[in-house]
């Protein structure tokens, strides 16, 4: 829940009018047998790379990853949790409960994610996927939608949440998930991952930045040389949300006077 540091534009949304129930039947008109699935391992193991030694994933090994994790979802053989994005849904984004279904997979060339997504509005689906290419250094982090006519890469609106690469699952509410311990188990999976660098592609261009962020307490981590890449005012939205809900820094509460610091420096005009 917010902590109420002053740091949210809107006021924290509790959804109190979406119970649980409603959660749970609105997840499963995605298909009930795709989800809530019994698991031993967070992660789906994929088939090994057919071409060996591969420095570098071609953009079309990269959105083979992407198709067959959508192929495992639909027949049944991810390991998907479901919960309500607390990213996606305080603040100005939708101001409504974001309703995700979130699979891991990996072999030892690539990470490979896949979002099914709908606001509780919504009739259906939308299917959104992150490869990292591990065969390279830095790691690269390829975004796309999968549309009817295959994945179409993206780049300009992923950026201002996924500056370093997939996000920790974090609920909007703690009984707006689905297996607690699987979105745990994927959020460390996510944690362990190497720094990596986002791939623009032509069509979706890296957009203005702004400011560098360089209070001490934040680039500890995010920084030029840190484990994860650098932010900037374009990155205001997840900033204030993960701050205000405690996520962020990982492993402590900012002082008073940090957060001041913080929101002197999101309210300064790029």
């Amino acid at each position: 829940m917010s902590t109420g540091t002053g740091l949210l534009l809107e006021p924290a949304l509790t959804l109190p009018e979406f119970t649980r129930e409603k959660f749970a039947t609105a997840m499963a008109t995605v298909g009930a047998e795709k989800i809530r699935r019994p698991w031993a391992r967070p992660v789906v193991t994929l088939s090994p790379h057919p071409r060996a030694g591969a420095k570098g994933l071609t953009e079309a090994e990269v959105k083979s990853y992407m198709l067959e994790a959508k192929r495992l979802f639909d027949r049944g053989e991810a390991v998907p949790v479901s919960d309500v994005g607390l990213i996606s849904t305080q603040e100005d984004v939708v101001r409504k409960p974001m309703l995700n279904h979130i699979a891991a997979f990996s072999n030892s060339v690539a990470r490979v994610y896949l979002l099914v997504q709908k606001t509780s509005t919504d009739t259906g689906w939308s299917h959104f996927s992150i490869v990292q290419d591990l065969t390279v250094t830095p790691v690269l982090d390829y975004y796309a939608e999968l549309t009817a006519d295959g994945p179409r890469f993206e780049g300009t609106s992923c950026y201002k949440c996924h500056s370093s690469g997939p996000l920790a699952i974090h609920p909007a509410r703690e009984d707006l998930v689905l297996d607690a311990p699987l979105a745990a188990a994927i959020s460390q999976h996510i944690a362990d991952q190497p720094r990596s660098q986002f791939v623009f592609p032509k069509n979706s261009p890296k957009p203005p930045t702004g400011e560098k962020l360089a209070l001490k307490f934040c680039t500890r981590c995010h920084d030029d040389g840190g484990e994860r890449d650098a932010l900037y005012q374009l990155h205001a939205h997840p900033i204030r949300v993960l701050v205000d809900f405690g996520y962020m820094p990982p492993n402590r509460r900012l002082k008073p006077e940090e957060i001041a610091e913080l929101k002197a420096w999101l309210e300064r005009k790029p």
